[in-house]
């Protein structure tokens, strides 16, 4: 971004662009040597439940962490 929209937004637009790369980076790691287990699903409630920690609007910390405990189960009935 160039201009007054970069400064505006201060570091918000890299910052999201570098976890979508740490994301991706995690995702295929976990597939080619966790034996196909994909991550992504979790990973965005617990960047939801960061922000929700540090007071962003319209986060809730209870709805992702209820998110990331109800999904928790399911891989190890799995097997």
């Amino acid at each position: 971004m160039t201009g007054a929209g970069a400064k505006e937004q201060g570091p918000l637009p890299p910052l999201l662009l570098t976890l979508t790369v740490v994301t991706g980076v995690v995702d295929a790691v976990s597939i080619l040597r966790l034996g196909r287990v994909f991550v992504a699903n979790m990973t965005g409630n617990v960047v939801f439940s960061g922000f929700a920690l540090v007071g962003a609007p319209g986060f809730s910390l209870s709805a992702s962490l209820a998110a990331l405990a109800v999904r928790r189960p399911g891989p190890w009935r799995a097997g």
